[in-house]
């Protein structure tokens, strides 16, 4: 049955399965985004090892080169003990000689050995014992992972010449697998690997089946020879040893790049399979755990905000309001509105109407055919500390009467400026009582063991991931676990309003209310003994209306209403026969249309512009499917 197998599977090659991982991981604690990809590497092809500080990229064997790779190996023995632990799982332990022939002059310094960490998808757990010569004298070495290998650079600082052996001890679990064409577990194993670039004279395995397993072989053994899926078979012998079945292959000549690959079958269900469920590893637990006091903290968060960061009671009932808040500018309503991207506009709206600017609007040329918008400075007169800090900004220190500024859609150093004033504001808002301090020790506790929590998250994801654990999971997890920061920020980290906060909050929205209204109910409010006493207006004098009406024009750009209000504006300028005096644009008779229009555009540029923001084999050998290179374990290396 045995020779049918090997004859099949020389008229068989399949490309070699192996899966690697390496985990990118960005992680940024303070703001905390992260980001987390797996990727593949072949685990039985470790096609890159590291020389000093640069890759050594393996080439094929039919490109050999000059230097610290021109050497041979005059033996590999391979030594692989297969056993099994109390839990089922299959147990390896596998101890490698090199025997290498160096030149007589000064070239090498040792060799580097690559071990594949994983097999068919999942990791062997691979850890170093020891590194001698053959004499059992410990070498000096250094190890690190690198594209899904541990790397084993066995080097010291003097070079070494003549024969020099290697001989290196490590153990693995994991290492047979259930292949369904065959129905059996079987110990597919790659020996030397594919990836040297150095011939062997002379190669050898001898692979030890522990007592407890040799009732369930099943008789079926391979070999197989040459370079990555050449399916050339070789002799394998079977002897015993104290209960213990023992399994060599011949002594066997290697050229560059060629490789032994063994296979014992053992009756399927002899080893118990490696669980790669999400939950099989400590690491996913307490991933998990972490995850879930995060969902706590956020709760924890929302309690906290609603009972000690909600906003002061303001009004019981919104009433309409038709006149602008005494004391108050446009940079502090815009705070406490939260609209302090439309701050800018407002405000210039607000210097104007008030004859301290005039706005001028002049046509784009023939490339750019949208408006240019310009300030003229009339006086400063009547503005309040903040709002004189605010012309100093458009217009210089000094004020300078009939000064002039162009709007650019690019203005960095004005727009920086805006910024700091917007920071400046908020402080004010707070010392002035309209908002409470945000920061307490309780929103800082809140942020720290949200940091915690998420980098516990994120170390357990990364490693469950690494493990090949639950698919995605661990990864998804991972990003549930680092948008807990930002949102504990956003729940916990804010300045109430107070009572006077409230007060004001809920005049403007009173503001809002009037410019939302029909023009009928705005005028039965106007001719009412309270509105008339409040506005100073005796309608139905159209001259004092438009006035008010001009008043809450700044107040209709904060609140994203410029258009409709200026169209009520307009209309009230056409029907007077009058244009305002603060905003110029246009030639020609007034048109109410083309002032809102314009007015919004302005608007909308200035908010926009200034806002003041900133591979194994799939198939078992004794299927038929069996060829070098095909099995766990392999590798390469090289000199150094």
């Amino acid at each position: 049955m045995v020779a049918q197998l090997l004859a099949r599977a020389s008229a068989r090659r399949r490309a070699a399965r192996g899966v690697g991982r390496r985990m990118l991981v960005v992680l940024a604690v303070v703001g905390l985004a992260a980001g987390a990809v797996a990727a593949g590497a072949p685990a039985a092809s470790a096609s890159t090892l590291v020389s000093g500080s640069s890759a050594m990229a393996l080439a094929p064997a039919s490109a050999p080169q000059r230097g610290v790779n021109d050497f041979t190996f005059s033996s590999f023995d391979g030594r692989y003990e297969l056993g099994i632990d109390d839990e089922g799982h299959s147990t390896l332990r596998t101890t490698e000689t090199f025997v290498a022939e160096f030149p007589e002059f000064d070239q090498n310094r040792g060799i580097q050995r690559a071990i594949p960490l994983d097999y068919q998808g999942h990791p062997t757990d691979l850890e170093l014992v020891s590194v001698t010569d053959a004499d059992g004298t410990p070498r000096e070495y250094e190890s690190e992972t690198e594209d899904g290998n541990l790397v084993v650079t066995i080097a010291g600082d003097d070079y070494v010449h003549g024969e020099q052996s290697y001989v290196l001890t490590y153990t693995q679990r994991d290492v047979t697998g259930y292949f369904e064409n065959t129905d059996d577990d079987e110990f597919y194993w790659d020996t030397n690997g594919t990836l040297w670039r150095q011939p062997f004279a002379e190669h050898r395995t001898t692979t030890v089946v522990a007592p407890e397993l040799v009732p369930a072989l099943t008789g079926d053994t391979g070999c197989f020879v040459g370079a990555q899926g050449d399916g050339t078979s070789c002799a394998t012998e079977r002897s015993d040893d104290g209960g213990a079945a023992v399994f060599t292959t011949e002594n066997t000549e290697l050229g560059p790049g060629e490789n032994v690959t063994v296979g014992i079958a053992f009756t399927a269900g002899t080893f118990t399979p490696r669980d790669m469920s999400y939950l099989s590893s400590g690491w996913s637990w307490v991933q998990l755990i972490a995850l879930a006091l995060s969902l706590l903290l956020i709760v924890l968060a929302i309690v906290y905000r609603v009972t000690r960061l909600r906003d002061a009671p303001g009004r019981p009932t919104i009433i309409p309001e038709y006149t602008p808040p005494p004391g108050v500018d446009l940079f502090l309503a815009s705070m406490v509105m939260k609209k302090t991207a439309r701050a800018t506009a407002a405000s210039f709206v607000d210097l104007a109407v008030r004859h301290n600017i005039q706005i001028v609007e002049q046509e784009g040329g023939i490339v750019l055919k949208k408006p240019v918008y310009w300030l003229h400075l009339l006086t400063a007169q009547g503005l309040n500390a903040a709002e004189l800090e605010f012309a100093r900004i458009v217009f210089g220190k000094d004020l300078a009467p009939d000064a002039w500024k162009e709007l650019k859609k690019n203005d960095t150093p004005l727009a920086k400026a805006l910024y700091k004033l917007t920071q400046a504001t908020r402080k004010r808002a707070i010392e002035e009582g309209y908002f409470k301090k945000g920061v307490s020790g309780r929103s800082s506790l809140l942020l720290l063991a949200a940091f915690v929590l998420a980098g516990v998250g994120v170390v357990c994801g990364i490693q469950a991931a690494d493990l090949g654990l639950g698919g995605a999971l661990p990864i998804l997890f991972v990003f549930a676990a680092v948008v807990t920061v930002p949102v504990v920020i956003a729940i916990s980290f804010r300045a109430p309003l107070t009572a006077k906060g409230s007060e004001l909050r809920d005049y403007i929205k009173g503001i809002r209310m009037y410019i939302e209204w029909a023009e009928e109910e705005r005028y039965r409010v106007l001719q009412s003994p309270e509105g008339a006493l409040r506005t100073g207006v005796n309608a139905p004098d159209w001259g004092q209306v438009v006035k008010l009406y001009e008043k809450l024009l700044p107040y209709a750009v904060l609140l994203d209403l410029e258009t409709e209000w200026a169209k009520v504006l307009g209309t009230y300028y056409e029907s007077l026969g009058s244009r305002p005096d603060w905003y110029g644009g246009g030639d020609g008779a007034f048109n109410a249309y083309l002032f809102a229009s314009s007015i919004s555009a302005m608007s909308a540029s200035t908010a926009s512009s200034y806002s003041g923001s900133s591979v194994s084999s799939s198939s078992g050998f004794s299927g038929g499917g069996g060829f070098s290179g095909g099995g766990g374990g392999g590798g390469g290396g090289g000199g150094v």
